[in-house]
């Protein structure tokens, strides 16, 4: 019996060993995801406030916008979450997100610098 357990669990300690550790969505989606959330927490700052609160950002309108730009990249709230939380556990991996995420902004601030020259 001992014999048995002992095998059951090597058995299991290698098989949890040889797992690979994939993201749960590629390093280009979630630098999309994450760049999109950034340009929207953006902007939300930059919307007209009611009065009456005193915060820095237009929660509501940023509330739509990720609602939005969870539904463009078929995740869910959890999902995008639970994404997060995994890239946040692998920091190699969210520094090539951030990568992504600065060329695509130099692409933008490109295209934007030359729509206004025209």
């Amino acid at each position: 019996m001992t014999r048995t357990y002992l095998l059951l669990c090597i058995t299991l300690i290698y098989l949890a060993c040889c797992q690979t550790d994939k993201p749960p969505i590629s390093v280009d989606k979630m630098s999309k995801v994450l760049l999109d959330m950034h340009l929207a927490e953006s902007y939300a700052q930059q919307m007209p406030k009611p009065v009456e609160h005193f915060t820095l950002k237009n929660e509501d309108s940023l509330r739509q916008y990720h609602a939005g730009i969870l539904k463009k990249y078929q995740l869910s709230e959890k999902e995008f979450l639970q994404d997060l939380h995994w890239y946040t556990n692998h920091p190699t991996l969210l520094d090539s997100v951030y990568q992504i995420m600065l060329t695509d902004i130099a692409i933008l601030q490109t295209r934007n610098n030359r729509d206004q020259d025209k």
